[in-house]
This record gives structure tokens, C-alpha cells and sequence, in this order.
């Protein structure tokens, strides 16, 4: 399921990338061989995904106890769950599995885990940010730094496709 969850991501990515590429003027390379469009602004893009995935992650994970492998789909339903509860309508399983295109079965497995680590909490079937996660931000100063250096790249792209 976990490349259901990256391509679907990569699709997001590949969405902003031909954005990028049309206000620059330029086509779609159809080989890997041809030379990247935009590169700088691309390259800032995925790093700052990365980045933020990253980020997400090692906040799941009390320091020098995370997994060896990232879980990309345990970011994603916590992200969701983050996602949700700032826009005033907590989800539900369902609606998270709905909302990611994973299966219900994955969704369910990954907040059981997050709820277990005390990061999120269930009421009444909606999945909410833990209080004190709610009112604070774990790590905050990363995640400022990683936007920050990623939108000072991608600000002079994204501001022409306002025009």
C-alpha cells in the first residue's frame, strides 16, 4: 500500500512540477536523459517534501527511538488527523481512508499505532491531535526552516502562475 500512497503523492508533486514547467515555457522531457526543467525549483520541491516527511515522522518517535524505516503511511494518517482537526471537522476511519485513497484496514492499523504513542485521541469514532500537541508544535523550528528555505527557491516560480 505503500505505492499507492507515493504515487499518489508523486502525482501531487508531478502536478506542481508541470505548473512550474508552463509558466517557465517549457515541455515535459519524455526521457530521463533529456535535461531536467526548472531543476532548481523541482529539486527544492522534492527536498522540501522529503524534508517535511521527514519531520512528521520524527515527531511520531521519541528521540534515538525511531524505526530504521520510515512508515510513510503512518505520516500521512497522522498528517490527515493534523489536517482535519485544524479544519474544525475531525475524521473518522473511514473518512481518512477515503480522503488518503488507502485501504480502511492501513488506516485503522496506523491510528491505533498513533494512538498508542499518545499522539492523537479517539472521541466518539474522530481522531483528534493529542491536547498538548494541539496547542504546541513538536519541532517547530525545523518546520519553519524547511519551508522557509524551500518557498525562498519555489516564492519567484509559484508567484508567476499568479499571473
Amino acid at each position: 500500500m505503500h505505492f499507492v500512497t507515493t504515487g499518489i503523492c508523486l502525482q501531487f508533486i508531478g502536478s506542481i512540477v508541470q505548473k512550474l514547467a508552463l509558466v517557465e515555457g517549457h515541455t515535459m522531457p519524455a526521457q530521463s536523459t533529456v535535461s531536467l526543467a526548472i531543476p532548481e525549483a523541482r529539486r527544492s520541491l522534492a527536498r522540501m517534501f522529503i524534508d517535511l516527511t521527514m519531520a512528521f515522522h520524527s515527531t511520531i518517535f521519541p528521540l534515538g527511538q525511531e524505526p530504521a524505516e520510515l512508515d510513510a503511511d503512518l505520516v500521512l494518517v497522522a498528517v490527515a488527523v493534523l489536517l482535519g482537526h485544524a479544519e474544525g471537522h475531525a475524521m473518522n476511519a473511514s473518512q481518512i481512508a477515503s480522503h488518503l485513497h488507502m485501504p480502511r484496514s492501513t488506516v485503522t492499523a496506523r491510528l491505533r499505532v498513533l494512538v498508542e504513542r499518545g499522539l492523537i485521541v479517539r472521541i466518539k469514532d474522530q481522531y483528534y491531535l493529542e491536547p498538548d500537541r494541539a496547542a504546541n508544535v513538536p519541532q517547530r523550528d525545523k518546520f519553519e526552516l524547511i519551508l522557509s528555505q524551500g518557498f525562498a527557491v519555489l516564492g519567484p516560480f509559484l508567484s508567476k502562475t499568479d499571473t
